[in-house]
């Protein structure tokens, strides 16, 4: 936790917490990976200190694949060492990695089946909010999921403290971000049980592209 809050504190802008999510968020964020047909690939996006992580890793078996991006040195670093060393060393037969970089230079592999991103979209200008998404969105598979978490209410209350041109952009944030839901079969949970609460959005890849 003081590693977390650490990280959080000087790099705010990209860490976007001040605590570890929730197993409850956790749950709910990686609830459409299990019922996947295998073998499967996974990406986490902004893995952080693993809390999502440690829910996919849960529920992968032989043959799977995950990379998980994070750009913070010290989170990769923890999350090597941790989580997914261990987890290597006692299940052989399922790749896990890590990349330390933006997912902007991430050298992945996919299409994913499942793309879970843990990064604070109303920190970052609207422009590589844009830019991510389509990175995300692109690299799925027909018919898989994509899900993210937004703090209820974060909109509203950075908004008297951003001035003009602020607010506007997360008005447009906003808007880019329902559009999204609207467009991929959107739906969202609560989750009440996480500081603060929170919404886990899922969003479909198309299964038609043609």
């Amino acid at each position: 936790m003081l590693g977390f809050l650490g990280e959080a504190v000087r790099s705010y802008r990209t860490t976007g917490a001040i605590a570890p999510s929730s197993r409850s968020l956790a749950r709910s964020m990686t609830s459409n990976l299990h019922a996947l047909e295998g073998p499967r690939r996974f990406l986490e996006v902004g893995s952080g200190t693993g809390a999502f992580t440690r829910h996919i890793l849960g529920g992968m078996r032989d043959g799977d694949r995950l990379d998980a991006v994070e750009l913070s040195e010290n989170f990769a670093a923890d999350l090597e060492s941790v989580v997914l060393g261990p987890h290597r060393a006692a299940h052989p037969n399922q790749d896990v990695r890590v990349h330390q970089c933006p997912i902007e230079e991430a050298q992945l592999d996919g299409p994913y089946h499942a793309v879970v991103c843990g990064l604070p979209f109303n920190n970052f200008p609207l422009e590589l909010t844009r830019r991510i998404f389509d990175i995300m969105l692109g690299s799925l598979a027909e018919g898989g999921w994509l899900t993210y978490f937004e703090y209820v209410g974060m909109r509203p209350m950075k908004a008297p403290f951003v001035g003009r041109d602020g607010r506007s952009g997360l008005r447009a944030h906003g808007d880019f971000l329902s559009g999204l839901e609207r467009d991929h079969n959107g739906r969202r949970s609560l989750i009440t049980v996480n500081i603060p609460p929170a919404w886990s959005v899922h969003l479909q890849a198309s299964t038609s592209r043609g």
